[in-house]
Parts: C-alpha cells; structure tokens; sequence
C-alpha cells in the first residue's frame, strides 16, 4: 500500500464553511487520497455521498484503504415503539429494507453498488448507532483521517455523510478542523476524538449502543456488489449539478404576466406554491444577459434557504452573501464590481437580508442602474420605515414574492411597497389553487370556542378603554383616528390577552391527548418561552411526552428536528417556526397563540399543507377566544372580528364543511355576522438578522 506524501505535507486550513471554502475538493478529497484509515461517525449516512467524493474514494480503496463508519439508521414510525426489544433484527430488516429501495432506485442504484463493493472487499466496515433507552437520535459529526506516518487529521462538523452534507449545491455546513503536528493544543484534541471514537465504536460510550452492520443487510450488499473496485466505472461518480426542474403551469404564466407589466410588480402566490423557484426563473434571463440580480430576505434562515436554492439551480453564478454573519461584501471594491453592469463580469447575485442592505454602508457601497434586477422575499416586510430605505436603490426589473403582501393596519407602508415594485401580478395563486395544482395536501379545521376568564376579560376591557382614549386624543378632525406608537403598544399587549388566554392550556391538553395516535406529527404554536412551559407541563400531565423547539432552549434544534421528522410526536413551538424552517411531515397543527395580523395564520396554515412521502392530508385545531355575550361583554367586538376573521379563512378552504356551520351558530348564539368580520391590530415589526 502506498499513499501520496501524508496528511501534514497538505495545506489544511482549520474550518471550512459551505460558500466560502470548498469542503470536498479543498479538505475531504485530499485527505483521503493520503490516508490509509478513515474513521467517521455521523446521525446519517447515505450512498449518494460517493456522487460527491467520486474517484477518490474509489482510490483510496484500490490503495487498501480502511473506513470505519458509525451512523444512524433510517427507522419508520411505526418501529420506532418497538425499538428496545428485539432490536438487532429489527434494524437488520430495517437496514435491509433500505438497501433494496436503493438499489431498485435508477438515481442511487450504481451508487448503492459502490457502498455494497467497498463493504465486499473489507474497505468499509459499517456499525449501527442506536439510543433504545433514549428518545433522541446518536447525531454526532466527528471524523478522523490517519496516515501511514502517524499523521491525523479530526473534524467536527454540522454536515452528516451525506451528498448534501458534503456538496456546495446541498446544506450550508461548516467544520472545525484539528491537526496532530501543529501544536499541543491541536494534538490534544485529535488524540480525545481519535480515542472517543474508538471506544464508540466498542461500544464503550454511555448511553449509545453500537452494533455490527446487520449480517442480512451485509449479505445483500455482497449479492449487490460489483466484485472488484477495479470493476468500478468512476466516470459515473464525479460530481454533477442536481438535475433542473422545469416550471409549473401557474409558475411560467406569472412569469409571462411580470413581463408583460414591464417586469415589475408582486408575486402573491399562496405558502408552499413554489414561488422562491418563480422567482428564480424570472432571474435566469436577466442572468444570462451578465447582468447582476440584488435579492433581498428578512432572516438568516431565508438567507441560507435562498443561497441553497440558488447554488442548485444556477450553479454558474457568481453568489455573494450579506449579512447574518456575512461580511466578505464589505471589502473595498467587492459590492461595487458583483453590482456593476459590465456584463464582461458574467452572472452575479447579491443575496443579503432587509437590515443590511437598509444600512448606510451598504447603499454607499451598491452600484445600482438600469442593469440591476431586485428580487425581495417576503416583500410586506421591505415596507417598514426601515427597510424601506433599500428602496433608493435603483434598478431596472422589480419583483416582490410574499403570500400576503399588504401590510396589516399599515397603509403607508403598503403604499410604500406598491410604489416601489408596482401592483399585484394577476392572477394570484391562492391556497386553493395550490391545493388544486398538487402542491399542497387537503386539510380539515376544527375550530374549539374558549372564553376569557374574569380577571382577563376586565384586563381586556380597561386596555379597550385606553386605546380609545389614545386615538380619540390624536384624532384628526373630520379624519380617522391616528395610531400613535403608544396606541400600537396598547394594541399588541391587549392581543396577547387573547393570545395566552388560560382556559387554551387545558383546551389543548385535551385536543391532543385525545386525538393524538403514535407516528403522528403534532405542531403546537404558542406565543412565548412561559406559555410553552405552561402547555409543555399540562401536556405531560396527560401521559405525553411534547418536544420543544425555540430559538432560546437549551441543546441541539437540529437534532431536535431530526428526532421529530423521523419518529413523529408533539412538538411545541414557538414564533420561530412562522418563517424559514420547514417540516413538511407536520400533520396536525394545535393554534393557541395566532396574531391578529391574517398573514401570521396564513403562513402557519400552509406550513402545515406542505406535501411529504405518505401525507395526504392535514388536520388543524384552532383555540377560538369568543365572548359569552356581546350584549354583555361589546367591548370584545374587536376580539371576535379578529378571530372570526381566521376562523372564517381557515372553514372556507376545508374539506370538511361542518366546520364553516359551526362558526355560523356560535355566531348566531352572539348575534354577530361572521360575513362582516374584519382584522383589528397591526403590523408588529420582525427584525431581520444584519
């Protein structure tokens, strides 16, 4: 056996991040092609990984390399229960089970062959990582190369084994990197993980039970295997860019319309019709003019949604990132040449959140013009005083995307908005439509009537009482009354009255402990960290055991997801799921906290629609806050508009109609015209990540 010069002769930085350095062609591939061990342990390991490795791995076997890996396997629903007995031959079958599905899939057939040859020839020894006793996944990223002169090279890492771990056009990952040769610190450190893994691998590591590869599934492997790595045809790994998609009917036909409007105006296309690829169509001509395109989004996660997106399909691309932790734009002359409108630069994306591209250093850095085209997601948010101020950019095509583009009890902004991109594109695509077209499943709504407690309702009525004496104060004469920034105050705390209303808890707990089945997926919205814990406690007061999911809890949110999208379960969250993260296997949704602003509980509802593998079809429970009698109780009228306005959306749209019948006579009980119902509330501002 003989590798190249060993690991410490390679130029190895110390991390790498999807983006700005290449995790394959400038760290993986080059480590392996001079190892003679490779020792990894990830929560999911895949055979597509080798479309991204290609040739090298085929070479590190030829050279009588050795990987050692330890994984995850990928478990159903309906095994997870039974896990802790018998499981051996469980996750035999289970293993087993995906290696045919690979197998008889064209797209991962030859790759599966390569896994099952290394695995043949004792280049890849395989164990199985298993937490029976645990409600949580084994869903650690460590990886050791070692060379024939006692070199090592340890990472740690966000990526799994994956094609889209490793891949630039997959998720956006990052690795710290430690080498045994450059110092004490980064020695120590390689020998820990070295030794971690190797008592992981014995099964020495608490709480965490290693098994051999199911001997079936090795056996199927073999039965599967090419024979010889010589055998291999490495040509049909090398990377390749994921194949296109081609534009559905209701995606070119906006596209046609934008254009026809002098390529400005609004996408309102429903959550979940596809309008992040739309609009990506709608770059690729300006694109391949050379010219630059300026995208702009609210958050990190957009961001990084949008930067995965582009990378996938338009690889040819020049992308550069602002904000959210982005800072290369900012060196001199950067901003300047991606914006300018030389098309001799080629295709350029800028792609930035709201809060960066509003600053000053920003718009002083931007070359805008007639060549640039803007693209803004979730474009309703472009229009606060703020951001707005991205609007002095200049530019040639306009296009807004977002589900409900007028910003609630906001005209100027609205105005603001319009004026800058132009009106709607007709037809918008509404949730029905998206339904009809197959991108978004059926669902059932059960709307369940709450009341105030006393101490709440009279809490309510003293603050209906003062925001009435704020506007009448600043009323205009013969105008409408104005909303001053202490009237918004008084609006959003007196919303939350209804928001964390006490009798919702046990409405919940009842809802879900009688509805919910095992291998569902129950999504429970609250409104903040005391409401969670409140639902979370009478939830296990009820034999549950709910998931939380916020930006400020404590351990791993991904691996919390992953638990979640595999198994199933009730998870309860809070507002950082509205935008950004999405989990299509969500089936069940529980509605306790929705803001009176009708675009909040549209996102939320076609979040739950998003199709997935075995999803037909959706169910929401909503926690309506309804008076006893408006007789006695009228200053609640601004209560029950607001929510009969998102129960009357939500009832019209499902497929079970008693639901629009029972609003109809808990309306008729009040004496109240569930037709007239209108939105009261305002806009409240969500600060993107600079």
């Amino acid at each position: 056996m003989s590798f190249d010069t060993g690991l410490s002769a390679l130029d190895i930085s110390t991390q790498y991040r999807t983006g700005e350095s290449e995790p394959v062609e400038g760290f993986y591939r080059p480590c392996l092609l001079n190892s003679k061990e490779y020792k990894r342990a990830v929560g999911y390991f895949r055979s597509s990984v080798f479309l991204v490795v290609g040739p090298a791995t085929i070479e590190f076997a030829r050279r009588g390399g050795y990987m050692r890996l330890v994984c995850s396997p990928c478990i159903s629903d309906e095994d997870a229960e039974s896990i802790g007995v018998g499981y051996e031959e469980r996750i035999g079958r289970l293993v087993g089970e995906e290696i045919d599905g690979l197998l008889a899939e064209k797209s991962t057939s030859y790759r599966t062959r390569v896994l099952a040859t290394l695995v043949a020839c004792g280049s890849l020894d395989v164990r199985v990582a298993l937490r029976p006793k645990a409600y949580g996944l084994y869903h650690e990223k460590i990886g050791v190369f070692c060379d024939e002169r006692g070199g090592r090279v340890s990472f740690l890492g966000s990526g799994n084994e994956t094609w889209n771990g490793w891949h630039f056009q997959g998720n956006h990952e990052a690795l710290e990197v430690f080498r045994s040769w450059a110092g004490v610190a980064e020695a120590e450190r390689v020998e820990r993980h070295d030794a971690y893994f190797e008592r992981l691998w014995a099964g020495a590591v608490h709480g965490v039970d290693t098994m051999d590869f199911p001997e079936a599934a090795r056996r199927r492997l073999v039965e599967a295997s090419l024979g010889d790595p010589c055998d291999i045809d490495p040509s049909a790994l090398d990377p390749r860019p994921a194949e296109g998609r081609n534009p559905l009917p209701h995606q070119s036909g906006a596209i046609a319309a934008w254009k026809a409007a002098g390529r400005r105006g609004v996408f309102e296309h429903a959550t979940g019709s596809g309008k992040t690829f739309t609009a990506i169509m709608a770059m690729r001509e300006h694109l391949s003019a050379g010219l630059p395109v300026l995208v702009l989004v609210p958050s990190r996660l957009l961001l990084n949604q949008w930067a995965g997106e582009i990378r996938a399909e338009i690889p040819e691309a020049a992308l550069l990132l602002a904000g959210a932790g982005n800072e290369r734009w900012r060196q001199p002359g950067r901003l300047r040449s991606m914006t300018d409108q030389d098309p001799g630069h080629g295709p350029r994306i800028v792609l930035a959140t709201m809060q960066t591209a509003a600053g000053d250093d920003f718009l002083r850095s931007f070359r805008g013009g007639p060549h640039l085209m803007i693209v803004v997601d979730e474009v309703h948010q472009s229009g606060s005083a703020f951001n707005s101020r991205a609007y002095t950019i200049e530019t040639g095509p306009r296009l807004g995307l977002s589900a409900t583009p007028n910003r609630h009890g906001d005209g100027e902004g609205t105005a603001r908005m319009f004026g800058y991109f132009g009106p709607v594109v007709p037809p918008p695509v509404t949730l029905r439509d998206a339904i009809k077209a197959g991108r978004l499943v059926e669902y059932e709504y059960h709307p369940h009537p709450v009341r105030l407690t006393a101490n709440e309702a009279e809490e309510w009525k003293v603050l209906t009482l003062r925001i009435v004496r704020e506007m009448w104060g600043v009323r205009e004469e013969g105008g409408p009354s104005a909303l001053t920034d202490r009237a918004k105050m008084l609006l959003i705390q007196r919303a939350r009255i209804a928001k964390k209303a006490l009798m919702k808890i046990p409405l919940a707990a009842e809802v879900v402990a009688s509805s919910y089945k095992s291998g569902q997926r129950w999504l429970v919205y609250c409104e903040d960290g005391g409401h969670l814990r409140e639902t979370m406690e009478a939830l296990r007061t009820r034999g549950l055991n709910p998931i939380e999911y916020h930006s400020a809890m404590g351990g791993d949110r991904s691996a919390t997801l992953d638990w979640f999208r595999m198994f199933g379960g009730v998870l309860v969250s809070i507002k950082c799921l509205d935008e950004g993260v999405d989990i299509p296997a969500v089936d069940h949704a529980m509605i306790l906290a929705s803001s009176q602003n009708p675009r909040q509980f549209i996102q939320r509802r076609g979040r739950v629609l998003r199709k997935a593998d075995g999803k037909s079809l959706a169910v929401i429970h909503d926690a309506i806050v309804v008076p006893v009698s408006l007789q006695d109780e009228p200053e609640q009228i601004a209560l029950l508009r607001s929510e009969f306005a998102r129960a009357v959306e939500f009832a019209e749209s499902a497929i079970n109609r008693g639901a629009a019948a029972e609003l109809r006579a808990l309306a008729g009980q009040m004496g109240f015209d569930p037709v007239r119902a209108g939105n009261e509330g305002i806009e409240e501002e969500e600060r993107g990540e600079e």
